[in-house]
């Protein structure tokens, strides 16, 4: 998305001139037009232009983050999980190994009294 294509709709959009546009951003008019041409632009000034124009321009990048970090493998994590899964297994055994022996032991009690 070219995010100064947006910012030009949206002021056009809401019957600003650009002068007005810019002196509401504490900008001068000439900048005005360099954001319009900008690709990108510093977050701050992306946020302050979206409280002007009452318009929230962070959902377009909130989403791509989203959609591309949902589709992208965590192998980091998968052997963690892997780790774990296995260490589970693990103590579960042991706990059954432990509540036979207590078991027995409550039995052998028994038996002495």
């Amino acid at each position: 998305m070219h995010i100064g294509n947006k910012i030009r709709e949206l002021v056009k959009e809401k019957g600003l001139a650009v002068t007005e546009f810019a002196k509401k951003i504490n900008y001068s008019r000439r900048n005005a037009y360099v954001i319009f041409s900008r690709k990108s632009i510093d977050t701050a000034v992306l946020k302050k232009i979206g409280e002007v124009l009452e318009y929230d321009f962070f959902k377009y990048y909130i989403k791509e983050d989203i959609t591309s970090k949902a589709e992208e493998p965590a192998p980091k994590y998968n052997r963690q999980l892997k780790d774990y899964e296995t260490k589970i297994e693990a103590l579960s055994s042991e706990i059954k190994y432990l509540k036979e022996i207590n078991d027995l032991l409550k039995e052998k009690l028994k038996k002495k009294k």
